[in-house]
């Protein structure tokens, strides 16, 4: 029996629910970025072989001095991946790291782990976040769609071969 390939979307931080006053969990189906990549992934079809996982490079929200919400720095992303259990994957694993700035994180510490020797680790590819994609033309949403199927493509196509 073959492994299961695991596809892992890493969001940027936690967002802060101000309805619960807590942190949403990592894409959920309740907020809207999580419906719409949910629905994204279900679109694109994902083979039974293919588990996946949802979440945050930094697993809180973070907040400015003036207790307003904000993005992590590149910097903060990068010192928080290095740490991160995705490194534990498997090389048929995928991480997909949603937005330029996770997506700049993890390739920095990928070629930075891959220079040290250590050639362990999942394959790391990038989209964009889904909440700036949902304030996009509907094409661009397709397209989406279509570049997130292709990146499953190339996820069962590893699975096969592993």
């Amino acid at each position: 029996m073959s492994r299961r390939t695991s596809v892992l979307f890493l969001g940027p931080c936690r967002k802060y629910d101000p309805a619960t006053e807590r942190p949403f969990p990592a894409f959920s189906p309740s907020s809207r970025s999580g419906k719409f990549l949910r629905g994204a992934i279900e679109a694109a079809g994902l083979p039974k072989t293919v588990s996946i996982t949802f979440d945050n490079v930094i697993p809180r929200a973070l907040f400015d001095k003036q207790g307003r919400e904000r993005y992590p720095t590149c910097a903060e992303l990068v010192d928080e991946l290095e740490r991160h259990a995705l490194w534990k994957l498997a090389n048929s694993d995928v991480v997909i790291g949603l937005s330029s700035i996770v997506g700049d994180a993890l390739i920095r510490v990928s070629n930075a782990r891959s220079a040290a020797g250590d050639k362990s680790g999942p394959r790391v590819m990038r989209l964009e976040h889904p909440s700036f994609i949902m304030r996009r033309p509907l094409r661009e949403r397709t397209d989406y769609i279509r570049r997130l199927s292709d990146c499953v493509e190339r996820v069962a196509l590893r699975a096969s071969l592993a």
